[in-house]
């Protein structure tokens, strides 16, 4: 006759206890920082090998951080691994799409988490990443906004703030569109692009943007570039599709005076590129200014004296 027992798991022998995965002690330490702030993190070796085929490689036994169960990152802040390690944590579910919130890439940690993913060649987090900062990073400003003059009837109360929130949302736009061409950020390399370029279109109301290391962050996007044999210039590697047509336009006119030679040269060639610029928007400046100023007695002089401007302009050889 069968008892109980035989249909019931075997308790564990006397004096052992019985051991779940769970708890299981951690199994390699990590590293993080040098000197007074560095830290060490007990993790788990399958945590990381889930997360990241790069950790995975490194922890295997064939490698040092396997073989000695440490992984020291030494030019890293520990505060940053904390977050990166809960994020990937199975109790963070690790990914944005999961039920568990804590485990969203959010305004919060997307820009602490962006450079660990992309350095452990983790492409889809990398990817959750791009698709977050397309979306949230930057609000939708109209033309006025973007305004370096005050509008009709604008308070001074209402104006300088606007154009202290103007320069701000400028530069975190330049900001992003760099760090995405850092990451290989695809739609927000689009997405900031596009705004860059809706910028320019308006350079008498947003030339003071545009300054020199502004215009030198632009240029660096497209280069290098080169002389094509119908004497025109071309991007060798291929830069942003909305930067380059800017670019291209500043330096068309130009082209018959420029050689390969100073086109290389990354020291004066970017000074040379905002000296065009320049030339550009007091152009476009003046073409305004005809344009606004009617055929009357009172500024049909000013016209005339701005026509003149504008023609000595164009005869400019920089």
């Amino acid at each position: 006759m069968s008892s109980s027992a035989d249909t019931t798991a075997q308790a564990p022998a006397a004096g052992q206890a019985a051991k779940k995965i769970r708890s299981q002690p951690p199994d390699v330490i990590v590293s993080v920082g040098s000197g007074e702030s560095m830290r060490e993190f007990p993790c788990y070796k399958v945590i990381l090998s889930f997360a990241s085929n790069y950790l995975d490689t490194m922890l295997s036994s064939s490698m040092k951080e396997g073989t000695l169960n440490r992984i020291d990152f030494p030019d890293k802040v520990p505060e940053e691994w904390e977050i990166f390690y809960e994020f990937i944590a199975p109790q963070k579910s690790g990914r944005s799409k999961h039920s568990n919130s804590n485990a969203n890439i959010n305004s919060d940690n997307v820009m602490t988490l962006l450079p660990w993913f992309h350095e452990f060649q983790m492409n889809d987090y990398v990817r959750d990443c791009d698709d977050y900062i397309a979306q949230h990073f930057i609000g939708e400003e109209g033309r006025s906004f973007w305004k370096y003059e005050r509008h009709q009837n604008e308070l001074i109360s209402v104006y300088w703030p606007r154009k202290k929130r103007r320069k701000e949302a400028f530069g975190t736009i330049l900001n992003v569109l760099q760090l995405a061409h850092k990451y290989d950020l695809v739609s927000s390399k689009d997405v900031m692009g596009k705004k860059i370029a809706a910028i320019w279109k308006l350079p008498v109301n947003t030339h003071d943007l545009f300054d020199f290391p502004v215009a030198k962050s632009l240029l660096r996007l497209v280069l290098p570039l080169e002389i094509d044999d119908g004497n025109g210039l071309r991007m060798k590697l291929g830069g942003n599709k909305h930067i380059w047509p800017l670019v291209e336009k500043i330096l068309s006119p130009h082209i018959s005076r420029l050689s390969q030679e100073v086109i290389d040269d990354n020291v004066s060639f970017p000074h040379l590129f905002y000296s065009f610029i320049l030339l550009y928007v007091e152009k476009k400046r003046l073409q305004a200014k005809i344009e606004t100023l009617k055929d009357d007695k009172v500024t049909i002089k000013l016209r005339y004296e701005a026509e003149l401007e504008l023609n000595w302009l164009e005869k400019v050889k920089l």
